[in-house]
């Protein structure tokens, strides 16, 4: 007991000498949870009040024309700009080109006959939409639909007002042929405890995924203290009095466990005090805070055993930063932390199970998001400290073949 004691008091002294391992680990992530959480609000909720610049030329210059810029007028996050003059397709085009605008659109001179005569088949282009490729792909499906929403409003409009007696002696009104702007469709959120209603919003999200990623680039100071100690003999010294690679293990593991533990707090405290000051979303917690601990825990203990790995397996301090790292991003953009695991194609999805940073995220999601319990977490737990302790294992064999 009293040599492992002895390595984790020499780990913490090493640790408390190293500012650069606190600004690597808990200043810039909790900056970059910070970061993220303002710059993407506005994908992830609906009500944000961002806008997209967007040109109209209508070159029909009929009601029908007048009515549908109208009702873009009216959708929340386009800003309209309507030239005094017709523009052409390329004047239009141009001005997106420029930077202006994001979005150009051009209202046919057809416009007016595809809105009133239902007849009017789908060859016909009553309206076309030039796009900024730099819009973000979610921006313009939403927006195009919204846009496509208002055309089929004012065609059954249309459609009504010409049968209107007809229609009525069928039964049929206005309300009954025409959707409402708002909708039909009614969102429910499904959260593991029944009992909650809240909507979800962008830290809410998006901090669980950054705050898995940041906690495996612990990596970089194990790398460090260990081809330190390396190269100056320490590990050396420690065989001359009979330490085994274990207790070096689990010194290091208790060591840095409490440092990684420290990183967590630290970035949830920026996502639910620090972000909203700034005038962002906050976070919960969920409603397991030991079911939070325990999956903090497990994923720190998996980032621990990776960076031990990695560690000994390098022969220097440059070789394991790299590949720590690199390995890392990797995990990440498989494990549905850069990219949603929805999009990604199939071959692609079933690697994600195999990516420790998956598994971490999704138990927080389960915890923080889905407001699960401990019982939730069960299966993400296993894997991560099943993978963990192979990790380990791996490494006790290559430290006994290195140093003792």
């Amino acid at each position: 007991m009293n040599r492992l004691l002895y390595i984790i008091k020499k780990e913490i002294t090493e640790l408390t000498r190293d500012i650069q391992t606190y600004v690597l680990l808990i200043v810039m992530p909790s900056a970059f949870i910070l970061v993220m959480s303002l710059s993407m609000q506005a994908l992830f909720q609906s009500n944000q009040n961002f806008t997209v610049n967007t040109i109209v030329a209508d070159n029909s210059n009929s009601n029908e024309s007048k009515r549908f810029i109208d009702a873009l007028r009216k959708i929340e996050n386009l800003s309209i700009t309507e030239p005094a003059t017709s523009l052409t397709h390329e004047a239009v085009s141009g001005n997106v080109q420029s930077g202006r605008y994001k979005f150009g659109l051009v209202i046919n001179p057809s416009f007016s006959q595809y809105v009133k005569d239902i007849k009017t088949g789908p060859d016909t282009t009553p309206v076309t939409l030039h796009i900024d490729p730099s819009m973000q792909t979610s921006v313009q499906i939403g927006l195009t639909q919204q846009m496509e929403q208002q055309l089929i409003i004012l065609r059954l409009n249309a459609f009504y007002d010409n049968y209107a007696a007809v229609l009525a002696y069928a039964g049929f009104s206005r309300s009954s042929i025409v959707p409402s702007e708002k909708g039909v469709i009614k969102t429910e959120f499904v959260y593991k405890d029944s009992s909650e209603s809240i909507k979800p919003n962008a830290a809410q999200q998006s901090v669980p995924a950054w705050l898995v990623f940041s906690m495996y680039f612990i990596t970089i100071p194990i790398a460090l203290v260990f081809h330190t100690e390396k190269s100056n003999g320490t590990y050396q010294r420690i065989r001359s009095i009979n330490i085994r690679s274990h207790y070096l293990i689990a010194g290091k593991m208790v060591s840095y466990y409490i440092l990684s533990m420290i990183q967590v707090v630290a970035m949830l405290c920026v996502g639910r005090y620090v972000v909203p000051l700034l005038g962002g979303d906050t976070i919960q917690f969920g409603n397991s805070y030991f079911g939070l601990f325990v999956i903090a825990s497990c994923t720190s203990v998996n980032a621990i055993s990776y960076g031990l790995l990695v560690s000994s397996f390098s022969k220097n301090t440059q070789m394991a930063g790299a590949m720590g790292a690199v390995l890392v991003i990797i995990f990440a953009a498989i494990g549905g932390i850069m990219v949603p695991k929805f999009i990604m194609p199939k071959n692609l999805q079933l690697l994600t199970n195999i990516s420790p940073l998956s598994w971490g995220m999704e138990g927080f999601l389960d915890i923080m998001l889905r407001k699960g319990s401990l019982i939730d977490i069960i299966p993400e737990c296993l894997l991560l400290l099943g993978a963990g302790l192979l990790m380990l294992c791996i490494t006790g064999l290559i430290l006994r073949k290195k140093i003792y």
